[in-house]
């Protein structure tokens, strides 16, 4: 199993520990400070190489004064790096969490990119997807790259599976190229809906029965090209696609660490659905069980096979259709 992952905007995540509630507008002392990885489809990387089982190469920019430090999260057993070069190098993303629990993210956007940069990024690309099985899409995307980049990608055709992890307006035109998989929150759902014109719903989507529906619309848009699994953080998540509605519930962790989850559970799927070769229903169970994993770890660090299997037997799953 080969898997191709693109990241255009990478960024090394520093999380700030409080002792106190934060105080905004005044000095608040941290605890303690912890460095991880911080976009998206380096977390899928890590624990596709963490879990085994797949050829994992990894398409990103680097450079600047942290480039060497976010290179260093992917220099992993079964992870091939191919990073170009960029003059305004890699971003951080701050995380403060304090002493209630209360999370606050103060993100970086990234970039610019320039258009050189970017072709050399998308040529390497082209040239290494002539035999991968998967190619995985996911982030947002920096300054001075095009938000029809990721529609512009599908549409080249260049994988025979897509799965695309993103919002905003790249999502919404990447969806008339009809992705195998997308992956959304409860809040992207919603943003997608109200962009494709979907109406009957909130776009906070507090119902079940409405995300499973706005699946449904949004599949339907797609020509039912396009499965969806929607994350509902603790409520778990719904799978609507070719194998049917499912709804899976997640097991409840101590809270420790915010960022990921989603991450987590689609690089779980993606292991256990294409790399293992498990069912639909097994490979949500396992993927379910690695996102209660990883919000129990503090920061961003990822959970290990061991503590994914720890939690599998407390998932339950329901057919719904």
């Amino acid at each position: 199993m080969k898997i191709a992952i693109l990241n255009l905007n990478p960024g090394v995540d520093r999380v700030i520990y409080l002792p106190a509630p934060l105080a905004p507008g005044t000095m608040n002392r941290a605890s303690r400070t912890v460095f991880c990885q911080g976009s998206k489809a380096a977390n899928q990387a890590i624990l596709l190489s963490t879990l085994g089982g797949a050829d994992v190469h990894f398409y990103t920019f680097t450079g600047g004064p942290l480039g060497a430090a976010c290179d260093a999260f992917t220099a992993l057993p079964g992870i091939t790096t191919h990073a170009i070069p960029t003059a305004a190098g890699v971003r951080v993303n701050t995380k403060v969490i304090d002493s209630d629990g209360t999370a606050t993210e103060l993100n970086e956007r990234g970039g610019p990119v320039t258009p050189e940069e970017l072709e050399q990024l998308i040529s390497a690309l082209r040239a290494g997807c002539g035999d991968v099985d998967i190619l995985s899409i996911a982030g947002s995307i920096p300054q001075g790259v095009e938000k029809s980049v990721y529609k512009s990608i599908l549409e080249a055709n260049i994988a025979p599976r897509v799965i695309l992890d993103c919002d905003g307006e790249q999502l919404t035109q990447a969806i008339s190229a009809c992705p195998y998989l997308i992956k959304p929150n409860r809040r992207e759902l919603g943003g997608l809906c109200a962009s494709l014109g979907l109406s009957g719903f909130s776009t906070d989507l507090t119902e079940f029965g409405d995300v499973v529906a706005t699946c449904g619309l949004v599949r339907a848009k797609t020509g039912e090209k396009t499965n969806i699994i929607c994350t509902l953080d603790a409520a778990g998540s719904v799978y609507v696609g070719e194998e049917g509605v499912w709804r899976v519930n997640a097991p409840t962790v101590p809270f420790r660490g915010f960022s990921g989850a989603g991450d987590t559970y689609l690089a779980a799927f993606t292991h256990a659905r294409f790399a293992v070769g498990q069912d639909v229903p097994d490979a949500l169970r396992f993927a379910a069980a690695a996102a209660s994993a990883k919000v129990a770890i503090e920061g961003t660090n990822l959970p290990s096979r061991g503590e994914i299997e720890y939690l599998l037997d407390r998932v339950t799953i329901e057919k719904l259709s």
